[in-house]
């Protein structure tokens, strides 16, 4: 137990590093660093149309009221921060890696491959937006439904926020490791990042078998669903359990696939 919590937090130290590097190196080109900044800025702002067009019909989607969509939106931009500036680059160049046989660097480091290889990369321009913007919706919109929140809620509430960031990067990543078998995965990276967007708006305008699949077969609702439901109250017990232990379960099926995949990857120098 002393060993896993040793590596834990030396992974830890390490993350908190490479993100400093990769903010450091971002900053040395601060044009570029803004510009990436106003980008996220627009895409946040097609993203607010919905929104708009919700609270205007002023109708309640599936007995969700707009003050209640607001929160499940302000969620969704709060984990897809982990989403667009941690992992997805980083899941984007894996292909390059394996390809060019720049992974033969990676291997020989003393911590785990996978880890350095999925998370040596982040774009923060994208984490102060997202983050940023999702807290202050989130925050409207609980003031608006006059919900008393304390602090266990908010607690169980980052909880989940976390937890979804955890379903998230293994769901993702499982796709990714077809690399090791085909090398050029551009097209399958595409259609991945395409289904992120089934977490922009609730479960809930999903019929039940549908919700059924994006929850326990390919887990896509819980990424950003699950906390809204705990925070709003409408979580439901069998929910409240899966949530917890499905970033567990999810997490060693990726980090198993991961290792099985990586003995198919050839050497450079080989």
């Amino acid at each position: 137990m002393k060993q896993i919590l040793t590596a834990i937090k030396k992974h830890l130290i390490l993350w908190g590093i490479l993100m400093k590097n990769s903010l450091m190196s971002q900053l040395e080109y601060r044009v570029n660093f803004y510009t990436g900044m106003a980008m996220e800025l627009g895409y946040l702002l097609a993203k607010t149309v919905y929104i708009i067009v919700i609270y205007k019909a002023g109708i309640p989607i599936n007995g969700l009221s707009p003050d209640e969509v607001l929160v499940f939106f302000g969620t969704y931009m709060i984990v897809t921060a982990s989403y667009a500036g941690i992992y997805a680059s980083n899941f984007w160049g894996m292909s390059d890696q394996v390809r060019n046989g720049d992974l033969d660097l990676l291997l020989v480091k003393p911590v785990s491959t996978q880890f350095i290889l999925t998370l040596k990369r982040s774009d923060l321009s994208c984490v102060i937006i997202d983050v940023g913007t999702g807290i202050a919706a989130v925050a409207i919109g609980l003031s608006r439904l006059k919900l008393s929140v304390g602090i266990l809620s908010i607690l169980g509430y980052i909880g989940y926020v976390l937890a979804g960031s955890v379903v998230g990067y293994a769901l993702f990543l499982l796709p990714q490791l077809l690399t090791f078998w085909f090398v050029k995965t551009e097209a399958v990276s595409a259609l991945v990042d395409s289904f992120w967007d089934f977490n922009n708006m609730p479960m809930g305008i999903y019929n039940r078998a549908i919700q059924s699949v994006g929850v326990f077969l390919i887990p896509i609702f819980v990424v950003t669903n699950f906390p809204a439901l705990f925070i709003l109250r409408r979580m439901e017990p069998l929910y409240a359990v899966w949530g917890i232990l499905c970033p567990v379960l999810l997490l060693t099926l990726a980090s198993l696939a991961f290792r099985f995949s990586l003995k198919r990857y050839a050497s450079a120098s080989s």
